[in-house]
């Protein structure tokens, strides 16, 4: 089988906590695995060549039935999905997805543009990928692109969102669309998850816990504890028959946020990328039909 409905974006929007939390509703299958970005394969190249896109290369679903084994598991419930945050940046995509299933329902969840880039630049520092300033890669990103580097690397090109969201709308009609602004999402996690079971056409009552944040960003305060955390380890293997899953993803996920420090831009940095970013969302307000003055204050 295929999923009916899809989380598409954007990268460091927070998806992965929002999957994380529809995944526990009882009428909700989510696997796992995420990031499968198997309507996008056609648009990948042969090959990322970032450093360490590696992950990219061997990790993402390539051919349909290993797709459709995502969703083996999957018992009576209505709700069905995966979440792939480039389905929103890549041209064909849509077109894809509604080929294969017209239904589908397509969810977002959109990042001050500026807010965000920052957020995938530390994401790569986090991961020991990036080694230039964010002026630098900002500045390296055309070249990156052309290179082949995987969309993470694309702090700029990400955020441009107009078009992106415009051809979801387009193909799917803004009934089948479904935005949350992050900013909202992250002080009101509760309540958005709800919106997005109202959306899916669950039992928006059910209960989940909200608290826990996912695949934060930031520079870790010792490298060596960081990698222990998140890399596979022996002696975590030792360990882990005796711990349950959701046990140990709670502890992880609390650890490496303690071990994570946030930092900031440049202010001019962030005003010159403001600039950059004002007409799109220019646009981007009269496809949603929402005021984003907010963003632009930030």
């Amino acid at each position: 089988m295929i999923p009916n409905f899809l989380i598409v974006g954007a990268a460091k929007s927070g998806t992965s906590s929002l999957d994380r939390y529809l995944a526990q509703h009882p009428e909700v299958y989510i696997p796992t695995k995420k990031e499968a970005h198997f309507y996008s394969i056609q648009d990948f190249p042969k090959r990322f060549t970032g450093p360490g896109d590696e992950g990219m290369n061997e990790e993402t679903i390539r051919n349909r039935a290993d797709y459709e084994a995502l969703f083996k598991a999957r018992t009576d419930e209505p709700a069905v999905g995966e979440s792939s945050v480039f389905y929103l940046y890549y041209k064909g995509t849509a077109a894809r997805i509604y080929a294969d299933n017209p239904d589908m329902k397509i969810i977002m969840v959109l990042r001050e543009p500026v807010a965000r880039a920052y957020s995938a630049y530390m994401h790569l520092i986090r991961d020991a990928r990036e080694t230039l300033t964010f002026e630098e890669s900002l500045a390296a990103e055309e070249e990156r692109k052309k290179n082949g580097f995987e969309p993470m690397w694309l702090y700029r090109d990400l955020g441009r969102y107009s078009e992106q969201v415009e051809r979801y709308v387009d193909v799917f009609g803004a009934e089948r669309v479904h935005v949350m602004l992050f900013d909202e999402f992250t002080k009101r996690s509760e309540h958005f998850v709800r919106g997005a079971f109202r959306f899916l056409g669950v039992d928006e009552q059910a209960t989940v816990d909200t608290q826990l944040h996912h695949n934060e960003s930031g520079v870790p305060r010792s490298r060596a504890a960081f990698d222990f955390i998140s890399k596979p380890h022996p002696l975590k293997e030792l360990v882990k028959p005796f711990i349950p899953s959701s046990v140990r993803e709670r502890l992880g996920n609390r650890a490496k946020s303690m071990l994570l420090e946030r930092t900031s831009m440049l202010p001019e940095t962030r005003r010159e990328l403001a600039a950059y970013f004002a007409p799109d969302l220019v646009k981007l307000e009269k496809i949603l039909h929402r005021d984003l003055s907010h963003w632009k204050k930030s």
